[in-house]
């Protein structure tokens, strides 16, 4: 897969797993993909790096789901 396809197949993977996504895990995945970039950054293990930079995008998207979820909720009379 070349690298300018990457951002749609990660996108791809995370709305397929819309309904299982919520703010909490999406924050937390968020997290883990900052400390395995940074131990990836430290290492110097590009593949670990790309991994938690998946996992912040992912973590983001779900973060973001959960916050829409919840904004729906909100606005149903």
């Amino acid at each position: 897969m070349s690298l300018t396809r990457l951002p749609a197949a990660i996108a791809l993977v995370a709305l397929m797993s819309l309904g299982a996504c919520d703010r909490d895990s999406g924050h937390a995945q968020k997290t883990s993909g900052k400390i395995e970039s940074a131990v990836g950054d430290v290492t110097g293990d590009k593949h670990l790096q790309r991994e938690g930079q998946k996992d912040q995008v992912v973590g983001g998207v779900k973060s973001a789901v959960g916050d829409l979820k919840d904004a729906v909720k909100d606005a149903k009379p």
